[in-house]
């Protein structure tokens, strides 16, 4: 079977195509993109050489001479260049570096040294081709060598992104997969065979596939307000701290912005959104504008630009005006946030939490505010990563501690109850109190998580310590405003309990007074789910500066707690104290019963029990003790 140079043509059009795409106006000057350029370049540049050196032998009449041995080599060069070069592609797209573990870094430099040789052994022995009367010139036995080390580069390529490349793209690796599957089985099959008519044509449909699936210009552009999107953000600061480049970021979020949407609509929002994207790529000859969340644009400013105050100073003239849409005009406001690296960080992960801790810096102090991370107390925010580490760490290894302070009920005078409180202690911080990681959690999210195995925990002792056999009836155990906005919290509670075998009148949750003012319609629904189930609830912290008598109107309480602090203020103050006590008889008058915290001395013990609180709590008991300490007391006090 002759050679049909149509095939082959069509093949250097789709490449010509793709390297016009590719430097299109949407170009973006990253290493990823700039590898994908060299890629395509190489491959057409392959083809062009196949075309121009095969015509010239079978049709041209010129015979093998040095010229036409130097376009074959070129060819050659060029064509198993680019599994060396989709190789890098792929390290760059995953966004870790091979160089970071010893085994990567020689797994990646393998091929390209025996690549290398091997090509510049051909340059001077043309061992890896042949040439035939119908053909031109064609694969030698040689050329096995180069297509072992391709197949290894796009296998190496394909498995290292696939153990670092983040989730979000997983989807695309699976399709680049599928492509670079597809390429080494006609690569394997045109050695000898008439496919090799159509390997290069093959190669490009491959790079159009692979330049739709991971490198299409349309994934790094935000839809909405066509600027950069969030992950090339990430993206080119990578290259930036690898390059030690400097750089500026601006930080713009909208203020109530939900207000506009809610008032005007969203098509309008959207409309006034692509417009502050608009004015923002104005503001800089050089810098690029991204969509850095719902409503928050990032402005990159590079050295030698227009200076971050020049810079500023435009963007807050322009928001002295209003913002005009077809049918509606209206002034918006936006804080400002401003974070240089490497000033105020040092990597992308200190960048995005520094920018982030600017922007609630910034919306603290109000509508248009301006926030220089380097005027900010960072030792906060790190204070706080700590923290974060140390909850995540002692969650992947199960390190968190319950202890449990008992509750001593007055009318059987005995404990009767204890409340399960959470104890984590961190190796390089020592012990953190609830009070200062829960709050993080909540921010973060890990509470959800943290709650769930808090409650397990407590299902677990209270079935292995039988505590159904001791004085103790139930366990109260604290729920965050975040774990009730769940859908699923109703559901996972009841699951584990049924996995312990806890039954409903074994648990108590306690719900804060900020929980249910933050989230009272969830709380309601949640609450009603679960009593309807038997479980009880107590309301926390009454009287600790969010008291209504409406949450104990609306929601089944069955407990009322009230806080440490309205208990010692009753004992310093004479006014606090008549409080108190017709508190407690207003709520004895709602039959719940009421738990009185903080107590520490035996004048508040024997005072609480007289005006009638049904359960005391505090140290004058116990502090919150471990398991062991807890069922110790527990049985010498029966």
């Amino acid at each position: 079977m002759g050679w049909d140079v149509n095939i082959d043509i069509c093949a250097l059009i789709i490449m010509c195509v793709l390297v016009v795409l590719q430097l299109s106006k949407h170009y973006m000057s990253i290493r990823r993109s700039f590898v994908f350029l060299i890629m395509l370049i190489s491959q057409a540049l392959a083809i062009l050489c196949f075309v121009v050196g095969r015509s010239l032998f079978l049709y041209g009449g010129v015979q093998p001479n040095t010229f036409l041995n130097l376009i074959a080599d070129a060819f050659y060069v060029l064509q198993y260049l680019v599994p060396l070069l989709f190789m890098h592609y792929m390290v760059v797209w995953s966004g870790r570096s091979v160089w970071e573990h010893k085994a990567t870094a020689v797994l990646f430099i393998i091929p390209i040294v025996i690549m290398a040789f091997g090509l510049i052994v051909n340059a001077f022995t043309h061992w890896a081709y042949t040439w035939t009367l119908d053909r031109g010139f064609e694969d030698d036995t040689g050329v096995i060598i180069l297509m072992a080390v391709t197949v290894y580069c796009i296998i190496y390529g394909v498995v290292y992104a696939g153990i670092f490349v983040r989730k979000l793209a997983f989807s695309k690796l699976v399709g680049v997969a599928v492509i670079a599957l597809a390429i080494i089985v006609v690569m394997i099959w045109q050695y000898g065979s008439v496919m090799s008519n159509y390997v290069n044509f093959l190669i490009a449909i491959g790079m159009l596939v692979l330049y739709i699936v991971a490198q299409n210009q349309a994934d790094m552009i935000d839809h909405n307000t066509q600027v950069l999107n969030r992950s090339i953000l990430d993206e080119r600061m990578r290259n930036h701290i690898k390059n030690k480049k400097r750089f500026d970021l601006i930080v713009l979020a909208m203020d109530d912005f939900k207000f506009v949407n809610k008032t005007f609509g969203v098509t309008a929002g959207d409309m006034m959104l692509m417009q502050v994207a608009r004015f923002l790529t104005t503001v800089s000859l050089r810098g690029k504008v991204y969509r850095y969340g719902a409503d928050q644009f990032a402005l990159e400013i590079s050295p030698g630009d227009i200076g971050l105050e020049k810079a500023i100073k435009v963007i807050q003239e322009r928001f002295r005006h209003p913002w005009i849409t077809e049918d509606v005009s209206v002034m918006l406001s936006a804080t400002i946030s401003c974070v240089s690296y490497p000033n105020d960080a040092t990597s992308i992960a200190n960048i995005i939490d520094v920018v982030d801790y600017s922007v609630l810096s910034a919306k603290a102090k109000g509508k248009g505010a301006v926030v220089y991370a380097s005027d900010l107390n960072l030792h906060n925010l790190r204070k706080e990563k700590a923290i974060e580490k140390a909850v995540e760490h002692a969650m992947k290894n199960d390190t968190f501690e319950v202890h449990y302070q008992p509750i001593f009920n007055t009318e059987k005078q005995c404990y009767t109850s204890a409340e399960a409180l959470v104890r984590l202690r961190d190796d390089m911080l020592g012990n953190i109190p609830p009070d200062v990681f829960i709050p993080i959690a909540e921010r973060n999210g890990t509470i959800v998580k943290l709650g769930m195995m808090i409650f397990e925990k407590v299902c677990k002792f209270i079935t292995s310590a039988n505590l159904r056999e001791t004085s103790i009836e139930y366990i109260e155990v604290n729920v965050s405003v975040v774990q009730c906005m769940q859908k699923n919290f109703v559901e996972d509670l009841l699951a584990i309990m049924e996995k312990y075998q806890v039954t409903p009148d074994q648990i108590n949750l306690e719900v804060t007074e900020t929980a249910a003012a933050n989230s009272l319609a969830i709380l309601q629904e949640n609450i009603e789910k679960l009593h309807a189930k038997g479980i009880s609830f107590s309301l926390d912290d009454y009287g600790s500066g969010y008291s209504t008598l409406g949450y104990i109107h609306q929601l089944p309480f069955r407990i009322i707690k009230l806080d440490r602090l309205m208990v010692w203020d009753a004992f310093a103050n004479e006014r606090a104290g008549i409080t108190l006590k017709y508190t407690v008889g207003m709520l004895k008058e709602l039959k719940v019963r009421i738990v009185a915290e903080g107590v520490e001395t035996e004048e508040q013990q024997s005072r609480l029990e007289g005006i009638g609180c049904d359960y005391l709590q505090g140290w004058y008991y116990s502090k919150a003790v471990p398991e062991n300490d807890f069922l110790d007391m527990i049985q010498k006090a029966s």
